[in-house]
Formats: structure tokens, C-alpha cells, sequence
């Protein structure tokens, strides 16, 4: 047992100095940038699709069920069902390209930094209540906009 809980706490350790690492080498790669609305988004880009993974639930898949790049978060019917039959869960995802209806980058940065809509309402599950850094957020919110 003591064994088990050593693996993990280490485990758990190495895996969260690795993501400092990469963070702290994203942030240097950022400050080498010249700092324009291009490498914002472009980092935004690299968040949606390949942190956060927005593009599996909030774009249409096509008749391969694979996202529809031509519909790219449009919003989409929730590709997973609750695993929980109690539980609240979302059957659509929003659509956020171009932010969602009548948002600012403002309010989606409030968004990704505390989980709450402009209203005060928080996301139904699967939708994790993100608690992104204010420049990550700021990069999400620049992509999303930049989409037609």
C-alpha cells in the first residue's frame, strides 16, 4: 500500500513538472515573438485544439464521424452522453466560433478564467469549468474571434 501511494505522489509530481516545464518553454517561445494579434491567436489555435480540445464537442462531425474542418465550432450535438442518468448534461454544444452569441473577448476571457457565463451561470457538464491564466484565455478568445 505505502508503495502504491509513494508511485503516485511521484507520478503526480513528475507529470506537474512537466507541465511547468512545457508552460514556462511556451512562454519563453511567446516572448521571443514579436507580440501581434497573429502569434495571440495562433496560440489560441494550438490551445483549442490540442489542450482543451474544444474542436471534439463543439464541431460537426461528418459522415466518418470525424470533425467537419469546414464547420469548425459551429457547435455540434454532444458526441457523449452522460454516464450519470441523474446528472444535468448539456445535449448540444454552443456554437463559439466568432464567441458566442452577443459575447466579447472580454466576457469569454471572464469565462475561461472563472467558468461563469456573462450571466453568472456555469457550463453543464461535460463542459469543464476552465480556470485558464489571462493570457492563455486572451489567446482563446483572440482564435475564437478570428473564426468566420
Amino acid at each position: 500500500m505505502r508503495a502504491k501511494v509513494t508511485a503516485l505522489l511521484v507520478g503526480t509530481a513528475a507529470s506537474a513538472i512537466a507541465v511547468a516545464m512545457f508552460l514556462q518553454n511556451t512562454r519563453a517561445q511567446q516572448n521571443q515573438d514579436t507580440p501581434g494579434a497573429a502569434s495571440v491567436a495562433e496560440r489560441g489555435q494550438y490551445l483549442v485544439h490540442h489542450v482543451a480540445m474544444c474542436i471534439y464537442c463543439h464541431t460537426p462531425r461528418n459522415e466518418r464521424g470525424v470533425p467537419d474542418e469546414r464547420r469548425l465550432l459551429h457547435g455540434a450535438p454532444m458526441p457523449v452522453g452522460s454516464p450519470f442518468p441523474a446528472q444535468k448534461w448539456a445535449f448540444m454544444a454552443p456554437k463559439i466560433a466568432g464567441l458566442p452569441g452577443g459575447w466579447t473577448e472580454v466576457d469569454m476571457v471572464r469565462f475561461l478564467q472563472t467558468g461563469e457565463s456573462p450571466t453568472g451561470r456555469q457550463p453543464q457538464p461535460p463542459m469543464p469549468p476552465f480556470r485558464l491564466n489571462e493570457d492563455d484565455a486572451r489567446a482563446v478568445a483572440a482564435y475564437l474571434k478570428s473564426l468566420p
